[in-house]
């Protein structure tokens, strides 16, 4: 009896000791998972601390490319539209002229208008390196090139004709003011037939500049406008993205 006593005392010394030794690991066990748990709390509270510096970093930076974007496709539609205006300035202002109302009384006005011309043309070429420096699109940039080329053509062939006109007119106005200053009536037969034979060449000469400008002018004027206007449809697309 006193030995099963002692072997059932053994045992639950031993299950004791053993309980013991398990509560002890727990414990610890339970000492490191609080100490993990503060550590891993505070790489938690770190990282999101970070993160919402990194966030409110990235809002400002969206906020100052927002602006930039914004201030930019100003920009672009500015030098669009300045662009446009020019190009037509050039075409309606300078190179749409009403050649037959040139005689050799205002012969000198067709001087100013070449200036003119020439004025327009510089101006439109600056106001397109800015489209060009600008504008991020090939088709828009190849567009305004296309109107600039036709409109030249247009340039050219006007101002190839006032100045064949102005030659013309002023030649006349050589023989017009000798004329006036003479008495017709009282010069030589030689010098009558001088003066009308270069009279009547010299209106010969303006009426094939008068029709050729009238027979002509649709030829690079109409290619001129259409360029122009493909511009202003591109352009258009391109602003309502």
């Amino acid at each position: 009896m006193d030995t099963t006593i002692l072997i059932i005392l053994q045992i639950l010394a031993a299950v004791l000791t053993a309980y013991l030794i398990y509560y002890a690991r727990e414990k610890g066990k339970n000492q490191a998972n609080k100490d993990d748990l503060k550590e891993l709390t505070k790489i938690v509270e770190d990282v999101k601390t970070e993160n919402s510096k990194e966030i409110e970093l990235l809002k400002a930076n969206l906020l100052v490319f927002s602006e930039k974007e914004k201030q930019i496709f100003s920009e672009e539609k500015e030098a669009i539209v300045i662009f446009f205006s020019q190009i037509n300035t050039w075409i309606w202002d300078s190179l749409n002229i009403y050649i037959h109302e040139y005689s050799h009384a205002n012969y000198q006005e067709i001087a100013s208008r070449l200036i003119l011309m020439r004025d327009n043309y510089n101006k439109t070429n600056v106001a397109f390196s800015k489209v060009k420096i600008i504008v991020d699109d090939d088709d828009l940039i190849a567009s305004g090139h296309d109107a600039i080329s036709k409109t030249l053509q247009l340039h050219h062939f006007v101002e190839t004709l006032l100045k064949r006109l102005s030659s013309n007119l002023s030649w006349e106005k050589i023989m017009v003011d000798q004329v006036l200053q003479k008495d017709f009536d009282t010069l030589s037969d030689e010098m009558k037939n001088y003066y009308k034979s270069e009279g009547k060449k010299s209106r010969e000469e303006r009426k094939a500049i008068t029709d050729e400008y009238f027979g002509q002018h649709g030829q690079t004027f109409n290619p001129a406008i259409a360029s122009v206007n493909n511009f202003k449809d591109l352009s258009k697309k391109y602003l309502r993205k």
